[in-house]
Formats: structure tokens, sequence, C-alpha cells
């Protein structure tokens, strides 16, 4: 059996709206994802602070070997991509502990822009 679902003009564009926004945040997290494999690789870094030693999540970049940390390379990707805040902070911090998933979503639900 068959059933029709009848919509208005205002909800059909709301809907195509929603489908455009979610295949490009998609693209957006592989873009970003496939960026971060290809140039960084997530480390530990032992840092010092009065007189006591702590390890801290820090990112390597692969050309050079030299260590930054998240923020750097937040800020770095922000500007590169020009792309929300909260949106860059959630891709690094999904690619640092491996939680982006195969279709490229996030952890946690966050806007592009």
């Amino acid at each position: 059996m068959k059933t029709i679902v009848k919509i208005t003009e205002t909800q059909v564009k709301r809907l195509k709206r929603t489908l455009q926004e979610s295949v490009l945040h998609g693209k957006m997290v592989e873009r970003l994802a496939k960026d971060l494999d290809m140039n960084y690789e997530p480390s530990i870094g032992v840092m010092r602070e009065g007189g006591e030693y702590y390890e801290e999540p820090m990112v390597k970049i692969k050309i050079d070997g030299e260590m930054i940390t998240p923020k750097a390379l937040y800020e770095y990707l922000k500007f590169k991509y020009k792309l929300g805040g909260d949106f860059t902070k959630q891709v690094i911090k999904d690619w640092m502990f491996g939680k982006i998933t195969s279709d490229n979503g996030l952890s946690k639900n966050v806007p592009l822009f």
C-alpha cells in the first residue's frame, strides 16, 4: 500500500536546505580530516611547569617534526578554511582521538559556520 505525503513549498525548501547542509558538512569534515592525516600526527608532549613535568596533547607536523599545540593548529585551519570556530575545534578534537566516523560524522553535532 502506498502512502502519499503532501508538503508545502516552504517545507520543500527547508528540506532541500537541510540536505545540502548535511552533504556540505560531511564533505568539509572529509576534506579537513584528509588534510590533517596527510600533514599532521597526533602526539603527546612533555611540558615543564614549576619543576613538575606533565603530558599534554600536541600535534606533530610531519614535514619537519615540529610539535605544535592543538590551539595553534586550530588557529591555522580556521584561517585556511574560513570555517566556524566550533566546527574546526570539533574536527580537530575528533581527529586527534579517532572519533571521526566512516561516513565523516563528528561525535558532536556542530554547525559548519
